[in-house]
């Protein structure tokens, strides 16, 4: 048996920062059922009954790479699309925060 840690902050309803040992990840969805991605980039969908404690989650396996894109040239980035959904979300909140005062 190993030690745990887990934190979820709520960002918006039904959009949630996890926090762990590991990392931070992200998932959408409501009590219940969601999706989400971990701290190590693994993709799962997550039921449960709520109250109860009990859950089930299911990792999804990594979809086949491409060794280049189109786009490939000295110093284009590829980033995971999680990663993406990250910042935008941290720049909604920055931008809400800063019109709101507070």
């Amino acid at each position: 048996m190993g030690l745990r840690f887990q934190r979820r902050v709520k960002l918006l309803p039904g959009v949630h920062l996890n926090f762990s040992l590991s990392g931070l990840g992200v998932s959408v969805g409501g009590r219940g059922a969601h999706i989400g991605v971990t701290a190590r980039g693994q993709r799962y969908t997550s039921i449960g009954l709520p109250g109860t404690g009990l859950s089930l989650r299911e990792y999804h396996k990594p979809a086949a790479r491409q060794a280049r894109c189109d786009l490939c040239a000295p110093g284009h980035v590829h980033f995971p699309a999680w990663l993406a959904l990250v910042i935008v979300l941290a720049i909604v909140i920055a931008v809400v925060a800063a019109t709101t005062g507070r």
